[in-house]
């Protein structure tokens, strides 16, 4: 089967399959998932974060930045311009407007925008309709997450964390060389450490 086909006959299994989900099944799911991600020391240490502002059917990450703002971690939200993405540092969920995609997005500050700091920890929480347990990702198809790792500096590791529901993690999905994997997966049921990670080191 065509590479391209596939992944569309999964984006629409993916957005069919949030369709179906209760709004009571989907608020105790994203809980779930908030606090097992509190138990990665890679999350909760991190000294920078960068995370995306949840669409409708998405696991809920507004009260998740909102929760960061309060411990005083350093947060920043995605911005595109074109086929560009960069990420800049919010104080406030006031900070965040409508833009691209329906997507809420800081305003671009050059004051604010992330540059990464070889001697902070930092982490990356990464949207995505579909995963597998190798850490491959099925995004939305526009790229803008896998040309933003590519663009980073040489010997920066950030740490990539996706949140799914448990139902949306398969033993394989397709994926192409220039395909950037994550390195966990949390769901409301597991913590999936991928096989490239060392270790899977949570919090007591």
């Amino acid at each position: 089967m065509d590479l391209t086909y596939e992944k569309k006959l999964l984006r629409k299994e993916a957005k069919e399959f949030r369709l179906t989900i209760s709004e009571n099944d989907f608020m105790q799911a994203s809980e779930q998932i908030h606090d097992k991600l509190f138990l990665l020391s890679e999350f909760s240490d991190a000294d920078d974060i960068l995370i995306y502002a949840s669409l409708p059917g998405e696991i809920e990450t507004l009260s998740l930045i909102e929760q960061l703002l309060t411990d005083g971690k350093k947060v920043y939200c995605p911005q595109t311009e074109g086929s560009v993405m960069n990420f800049y540092r919010i104080d406030s969920l006031k900070d965040l407007s409508e833009g691209h995609f329906h997507v809420l997005e800081p305003s671009p500050s050059a004051d604010k925008k992330f540059l990464p700091n070889p001697t902070n920890s930092f982490c990356m929480i990464l949207p995505g309709l579909m995963f597998d347990k190798r850490g491959n990702r099925l995004g939305y198809g526009k790229g803008f997450y896998d040309k933003y790792l590519s663009s980073l500096p040489s010997g920066i590791h950030l740490t990539k964390i996706a949140l799914s529901y448990e139902d949306m993690v398969k033993n394989t999905i397709p994926f192409e060389p220039r395909d950037y994997k994550v390195d966990y997966i949390v769901t409301e049921k597991n913590i999936y450490c991928i096989q490239e990670v060392n270790s899977c080191t949570l919090q007591n």
